[in-house]
Parts: structure tokens; sequence; C-alpha cells
């Protein structure tokens, strides 16, 4: 590639100069080449009548995407707890809508949506119940040594399966799952986190769109005043847009350390090794955690009954296809105000092409190869932008 497609900026993504004066590097990249480098990055693929893919292009190792999809777990702070609930929850709610749907019967739409919300909190819950197993109550764990926990706990010599549920324990994941029965035309999607899922439906050449999920993070005021009437007492409980001060989700898997007695982030989490990224933070926010829990794994769960005569497409996406693309109000996030772009964006993609990978390239700056190619490209070694991951599925009523 030639050096005269070289370039300098000041910002890219996250990242914004330290010194004044500080420029990054990237490579201006021509319209095949982006498409080239944007298929190789995002590995879009299509099963079904779903279009999907995912997306982080920053090349180091530890930087690797931790969005998951099959439903769409984003994780955050490491991969230990989203990589569990791409094993195992998708087994664990099939099961419970087998067991509800048992004998034949057909449940009612209300059923089925409490059995998600019960199915993704028993299973966080069982996350935290494989520690309470190791260490079942607060005065027994300040009675061992810090040597005594890090025998126990770091076990990666002795197969490490001590240290797998205590990290699944620290890290965290938001999930996004879609339900569709074809046979009666109901949909139900459950959020628990900050991804996002809207449906358009197609009458007339018009699109009607219809957000399907919550966004449960300290920066929406809802879920701010939620959390803080749970806790009435403590007006740090959202502190600067984050839960303790420390985390923006308000609701996930995991993150154990918001949802626990104080002593086991102090004795346990903080002599796991590997550990959390910064300790100065973790520390930080212990001194505000009195009343946990502070993330909730409550999921939200919406419902519709599809019309057979329309068309109807879903959308789901990771919080980083609405950071790339953010249009808000009063600082809030205006999802609709997206959707309705992203339908549009759906009639102009030629029939047979990966409509998630069309989505994404317009929300890296579409058409302008500058703006797209600083975010391929930008020469730096750690991720200037979140993980993406976009499912558009085409709903076939029946």
């Amino acid at each position: 590639m030639s050096t005269n497609n070289i370039r300098t900026t000041a910002s890219v993504g996250y990242l914004e100069p330290e010194v004044e004066g500080e420029s990054f590097k990237y490579t201006l990249l021509d319209t095949l080449q982006i498409s080239e480098e944007l298929t190789r990055l995002a590995s879009p693929l299509s099963y079904g009548s779903t279009d999907a893919i995912t997306f982080q292009p920053c090349s180091k190792p530890e930087e690797v995407s931790q969005d998951r999809f099959q439903a769409i777990f984003d994780g955050h702070a490491g991969h230990e707890t989203v990589d569990y609930a791409l094993e195992a929850l998708p087994a664990v709610i099939k099961y419970a809508l087998s067991k509800l749907l048992a004998n034949g019967s057909q449940a009612e739409p209300v059923a089925i949506s409490q059995m998600l919300i019960d199915a993704v909190r028993s299973f966080d819950e069982s996350i935290a119940q494989a520690l309470y197993d190791l260490f079942p109550d607060v005065d027994t764990l300040l009675k061992l040594s810090d040597d005594d926990v890090q025998s126990i706990i770091n076990d990666s010599d002795r197969g490490g399966n001590v240290s797998a549920v205590v990290l699944r324990c620290m890290r965290g994941t938001t999930a996004l799952i879609s339900l569709f029965d074809a046979a009666s035309n109901n949909l139900w999607v459950a959020s628990l986190g900050d991804c996002q899922a809207v449906i358009g439906t197609k009458d007339a050449n018009r699109w009607k769109t219809t957000l399907l999920s919550s966004n449960h993070n300290g920066a929406d005021h809802a879920e701010a005043e939620r959390v803080q009437q749970e806790h009435p007492e403590e007006t740090e409980a959202i502190l600067n847009d984050r839960v303790l001060g420390a985390i923006a989700v308000t609701r996930a898997l995991g993150d154990h350390e918001f949802k626990m007695h104080k002593v086991y982030t102090d004795r346990v989490f903080l002599n796991s090794v590997p550990g959390f990224r910064t300790h100065t933070t973790v520390q930080d926010f212990i001194k505000r955690n009195y009343t946990p829990p502070y993330v909730s794994n409550v999921a939200d769960v919406h419902h519709l009954v599809l019309e057979v005569s329309q068309e109807h497409y879903l959308i789901m996406c990771s919080d980083g296809l609405t950071d790339l693309c953010r249009t808000s109000h009063d600082g809030q996030l205006d999802v609709l105000a997206l959707a309705n772009m992203w339908f549009g964006l759906l009639d102009t993609v030629p029939v047979g092409e990966n409509k998630a990978l069309h989505l994404l390239r317009q929300a890296l700056g579409g058409d302008d190869e500058d703006a797209v190619s600083k975010l391929l490209t930008v020469e730096f070694s750690s991720r200037w932008m979140d993980d993406t991951t976009i499912l558009v599925q085409r709903l076939a009523c029946t």
C-alpha cells in the first residue's frame, strides 16, 4: 500500500491526544479496499433469514471482540462471563420453554415472558451460587488469610475450575434475546443491559418502527431513578452516570462485585489471578457498596403479535452500533431515530448482500472514505472503538 496514502488525525473513535499536537496515523483506503477490509474484519455471515456481523478493528489479541451472538451477548471487563452465557444460557431457556410447553399445551404469551425473565435471573443466580458454595458466609471468609484464599481460587495449575467460577462472577455481559413463534406470529425480546432491538414493519412502502429493548445504563433517567430509589439513603448509588461511579450498565449477567457483599470483592475477587484490569477503581467503589445488589439481573421483556400481511424485519445490535451513529435528545439515546435510518437503508441493499454489513458500513461513515479509513486502519495498540455486533432478521409470518 502506497505511503502516499498515509494520513494523520487528531482524534478517532475513543482516541483523543494526550498532549497538544499529538496525532494518530491511518491509511486512506479506496472503495474496493474498504469493502475488502470491512469484510475481513466484520466476518459477515448469513444463516436462514438472518444476516450478522461482529466487528472490532483493533488487532491486539487481548482486545478481541467480547460480543457474542446467538441472541447478542456484549461482554465487558473480560470474556469469561460472555463465553459462559453463550455456551449455557440458550440451553437454560430451551429447557424452561420445553417445560412450559410440556404435553403439547399452549402457553399464554405472558407466561412465556415470565419464563424468559425467570430463566435469565436463575442463570445469573447460578453464577453467584457457585461462588457461595466455595465461601458460604462472610464470617468464614474473613477468617481466611489472603494466602488461604489465593490457594483455593487460583487453581489454573490444577484444571482451573475454581478460577473459572470466580472469573464468571467478576466479568459481565449484557444480553439481548429474541424468541419468535412462526406458528402464532408471536415475538418476544428480552433485554438486560444496553443492547438494542427494533422491529420494522413495512406497510404501503413505509416503515413503522417499534422499540423492543430498554437502555439499562446509568445515563438513562428512568434506570438511574430506579437504582436510586432502591438505595434511597445512598447518594452515590449512581455517580457520574455510573453505578457506584464505576460501571455504566445497570442490569447485566455477572458483575457480582456489584451484587454481593463487599467482602467477596475485597477478599476473593481482588485476590484472583487474573484479576481486575485496575485495582484502584475497584477499591474506590467498594467503599460505596453498602446494600447490594446495585446491578440487576431482571430482564425487560417486550411481546408483539405480528400482522401476517406485512413485511417484518428485526434489527438487534450491541451498543457499539448506537455509539457509532448516536442521535440524542437532551443527552438521551434516541434509538427510534436511528431505527428509522437503519430501515430506510435496508431498502437500498441489493438482493443477496449482507444487510448487517451495510448497516455497519453506514455507521462507520458510509461513502466518506476518509472517515471509514480512520476507523479501520488507525495505528494504535489498544481499541479505539467498542465491539459492534448486528443481527438483521426477516421474520416470516404464517
